[in-house]
């Protein structure tokens, strides 16, 4: 391991930003849920309230196994556990395949190792270094929740649940940038691990209780920290799967390295064709052919997830007859709405938009990765102008995107539809997600205006992502001010069928949007490229 010091402290260097932001964002989400526990429940953990709540099959599936609900700790595990342990797990996929693959690919391990250093040091380092980030992860969610008054050993469970969990899906991105001979494959790989890991514990957890069905969610690694039961009677053992399977995972990862030649993966790749297919003849052909694999992946699995999602939808009617209380807390999630049903679709589709704005994101910064390899300047070196290379990738971006987040509300109010024998559910939906596309799209303009203008900025548009995601998952849950809600490009849309249509927001954010991408395509046209 001949430099193994030095490539961690390379790998911190490089690396330290975007692992400060993970980790501080992620850990203050748990005490900040554990302090506004009395506002959020009032007195519906002594009517029982929480208790059916957490019984109802849609609740299980999203939010996981109830342990204690009674208290600030157990009912913050239950609310917020998942996701953060979710979360740490894309953190550790995109932060391990960052450093290893990524950097293989773009040629910084050739250069690394052409001085004096081991052979897996660069893997160690790259491994190294996003445990760490899990670890310190794991350790101040423990800290911050014994600091707002939660007992020590139900803190440290929770924490070092998040930590291992966490760590296993570091092991599952070492692998993955050994497989693969991409990083956005080794990435593509790693989250679709994560989303059957997610999608198995929600089908496991919305199964009958004592059902064989229910005892699937010990299959997936992310039901692993609830499974520990913190503030519940802690189950230590339990730590021993994320521990032992992480070690597996990593092992693995080590012998595979051994196995394959520098810049391959284990998966060959397929020769191309000997001759270019029509679409390629154009950018517009050039920009889905690179983008195809990141649409169909994100368009298969918010329709598995809108499919599975729907079909526990009809289980909220029955928890309201058990249990009228809840009522006005449903009301609250779904903006007013009258029917429980619309109250689900509406708290749905405002998740699933702000992740379509990920989507669209994602699209659009790929044109900013061929522009740092170097296939940018070749292609503008042929008869293509920068604006039509530039709306290739923009118009992909935001026509994906927008599709996208249609099939989902669609499939989201099929089982409704099926139910109720009416297709005008269906129509109801995809109208109310077509609302909320402008917001997305307005966080696609900003991206494509700081790529125009302010390219060493791109990163703040995943700040305003973040931030969206946030008060989307937790934010009413805090019930922080409102004036922090609006700091949100899908705060001022409507929500149908909750709020009637109001098409001034509506066509204030189209404009908008359209101002920000005619700017930053300009400005594109106008700067110089940043090459390698």
């Amino acid at each position: 391991m001949t430099g193994l010091g030095t490539l961690v402290r390379l790998a911190l260097r490089r690396n330290r930003w975007f692992l400060l932001a993970w980790v501080l964002g992620l850990a203050v989400i748990a005490p900040a849920t554990a302090t506004a526990y009395e506002t959020v429940v009032g007195g519906l953990a002594g009517a029982g309230a929480l208790d059916v709540m957490a019984a109802n099959p849609t609740m299980r599936a999203m939010l996981g196994p109830p342990t204690d609900l009674g208290t600030p700790g157990g009912f913050t595990v239950w609310r917020v556990g998942t996701f953060i342990a979710a979360a740490a797990g894309v953190m550790a996929v995109l932060g391990v395949v960052r450093v290893t693959r990524a950097d293989e690919e773009e040629g910084r391990t050739e250069l690394i190792r052409s001085g004096v250093v081991g052979r897996h040091a660069p893997l160690t380092a790259g491994v190294l270094v996003a445990l760490l980030g899990c670890l310190v992860l794991g350790a101040l969610v423990s800290a911050g929740m014994a600091a707002v008054g939660e007992p020590v050993p139900g803190s440290l469970a929770f924490g070092l649940g998040v930590a291992l969990v966490s760590a296993v899906f570091v092991g599952v991105g070492a692998v993955a940038a050994q497989v693969t001979s991409a990083g956005r494959a080794a990435r593509g790989l790693g989250l679709a691990v994560l989303l059957a890991a997610y999608l198995l514990r929600g089908i496991a957890d919305a199964g009958p209780e004592g059902s064989v069905r229910r005892d699937l969610a010990w299959a997936s690694p992310l039901q692993w920290m609830a499974l520990v039961r913190p503030y519940a009677d802690e189950r230590w053992a339990v730590l021993l799967l994320p521990a032992g399977l992480t070690a597996l995972l990593v092992g693995g990862a080590f012998v595979l390295e051994s196995r394959r030649d520098h810049g391959s993966g284990l998966w060959s790749v397929r020769p191309g064709r000997d001759r270019a297919a029509e679409g390629l003849l154009s950018p517009s052909g050039l920009a889905w052919r690179l983008q195809r694999g990141t649409v169909i992946g994100w368009l298969v699995g918010l329709s598995v997830f809108a499919l599975g999602m729907g079909s526990l939808s009809g289980s909220f009617g029955q928890m309201l007859e058990d249990l009228p209380q809840l009522e006005a807390v449903f009301r609250r999630l779904g903006q007013g709405a009258e029917q429980l049903v619309d109250a689900f679709f509406v708290a749905m589709l405002g998740i699933v938009a702000v992740l379509v704005g990920i989507v669209g994101v994602q699209l659009w910064q790929r044109l900013s990765t061929e522009e740092h390899r170097g296939h940018a300047e070749l292609l503008l070196a042929a008869a293509v102008p920068r604006t039509r290379l530039a709306l290739s990738h923009l118009v992909l971006a935001a026509l994906a995107s927008t599709a996208v987040l249609v099939v989902f509300a669609a499939l989201l109010a099929t089982p409704e539809a099926l139910d109720r024998g009416d297709a005008g559910v269906v129509l109801q939906t995809v109208g109310a997600a077509l609302a909320l596309a402008p917001g997305g799209l307005l966080v696609l303009g900003l991206a494509v205006l700081l790529h125009g203008l302010l390219p060493r900025l791109a990163w703040l548009v995943w700040v305003v992502v973040g931030w969206s995601l946030f008060m989307v998952w937790v934010g009413s849950v805090l019930g922080l001010p409102e004036w922090l809600a609006r700091l949100t490009p899908w705060h001022a849309l409507p929500a149908l069928p909750v709020e009637e249509m109001g098409w001034a927001p509506v066509l204030v954010t189209t404009g908008l949007t359209l101002a920000l991408m005619a700017a930053g395509v300009w400005g594109y046209r106008r700067r110089d490229l940043r090459l390698p």
